[in-house]
């Protein structure tokens, strides 16, 4: 009889050790995980954060440093398009973005580029002063290098198509990072087919206006207008 129960003790103690060592293992393992994704800037457990208006959650769904800058761009996006029961961005879609915010990371000093975060960015570019110089598979720009490989050279200004206020078109907003000078340079786009940088300065693009094709160009230190034509299609 004390056999039988000096045996289930030890079972039982068995049993509990290998609970604790595999809850250790675990614990192992989310930290491995944690610290992998660091370099990245992505966020995997997005937290809440408020804006004035308490009723409004956000979050940051992603960071990352501005090639030949000492910024970080800050993606603000709503909660539920990052996390809980609209994980959208788990499954790879691209979240509801409201706001781009650009940290200097040796003062703290930051600035937002939209003033509030009514209205969704439907997509964002980071240009460099390269003439020549395409967008890639991002919103980064890219040129190929001396050794024939695509290389991001540093950013100059960023081009956000932002969702009108009232129905689906789009207004675009370009902007300069040294001086911070931006504007809405267009307003009413129904949408945008292709961005280049014509020269170091002045930035190209293809575009649909009330079911028009259009080209534009724009010389951005002096957020002006340069070229505008249509394109005939018949």
């Amino acid at each position: 009889m004390a056999e039988g129960k000096t045996g289930g003790g030890a079972r039982w103690l068995f049993w509990l050790f290998a609970a604790i060592g595999l809850c250790a293992a675990l614990a192992v393992i989310y930290i491995a995980l944690r610290v992998a994704t660091i370099g990245s800037g992505r966020v995997i457990e997005p937290a809440p954060i408020e804006a004035r208006n308490p009723e409004q959650r956000f979050t940051v769904a992603d960071t990352d440093a501005i090639p030949g800058t000492d910024l970080v761009q800050i993606v603000i996006a709503t909660e539920a398009s990052v996390s809980g029961g609209h994980d959208s961005y788990s499954r790879g879609d691209r979240p509801d973005e409201r706001n781009l915010i650009l940290l200097d990371q040796a003062s703290g000093a930051s600035r937002k580029l939209l003033p509030d975060n009514s209205r969704r960015i439907v997509a964002r570019y980071m240009l460099p002063a390269v003439a020549g110089a395409s967008k890639g598979d991002s919103e980064w720009f890219t040129m190929t290098g001396s050794d024939g490989k695509d290389v991001t050279p540093p950013v100059a200004y960023y081009l956000l198509r932002v969702r009108a206020a009232q129905g689906q078109s789009e207004d675009l907003l370009l902007g300069n990072i040294a001086s911070g000078r931006q504007d809405f340079v267009l307003k009413g786009i129904d949408g945008v087919d292709r961005i280049w940088m014509q020269t170091p300065t002045r930035i190209a693009m293809l575009l649909r206006q009330q079911r028009k094709l259009h080209y534009r160009a724009f010389e951005v230190p002096e957020l002006k207008l340069a070229v505008a034509r249509p394109v005939e299609i018949d």
